[in-house]
């Protein structure tokens, strides 16, 4: 099966900034109490999806981010703002190098990802085929 998404255009940015004001206000706000199987099998994993996909989408949603020296500045600044967030905020979260050097790696992933899918111009996830076209 094979789609076309157009990328760089103002619904992929506000799709970004959504994504990342999700991420943000998951590493900051105050945790309700959850089981282990919750904060494991959900909560954690679902944190890192969204580091991997904000990485992921960047270079899909804005035109200049076109090279890895970008992204990698990109991904430092995400992971550092998000870490410097938690420590100011507090609420039960608090800086740690190790969370920052972990959240950097998996924003810088997913950017390769993304920027490898922008340059090939397609995503391919089994038989499904997207086709990126840039407006």
């Amino acid at each position: 099966m094979i789609m076309a998404v157009h990328i760089c255009t103002r619904y992929t940015r506000l799709a970004w900034f959504a994504l990342a004001a999700t991420t943000v206000v998951s590493e900051v706000m105050k945790l309700p109490r959850m089981s282990p199987l919750m904060h494991y099998g959900f909560y954690g994993p679902g944190k890192l999806l969204c580091f991997f996909m904000l990485g992921y989408l960047t270079p899909l949603t804005f035109g200049r981010f076109n090279n890895l020296n970008r992204g990698i500045a990109f991904a430092a600044l995400s992971a550092v703002a998000v870490e410097v967030l938690q420590g100011l905020i507090g609420n039960g979260h608090s800086f740690h190098i190790y969370e920052l050097a972990i959240k950097l790696a998996i924003v810088l992933f997913g950017f390769m990802m993304g920027l490898d899918g922008r340059f090939e111009g397609a995503v391919s996830v089994g038989p499904l085929r997207v086709n990126l076209v840039k407006k």
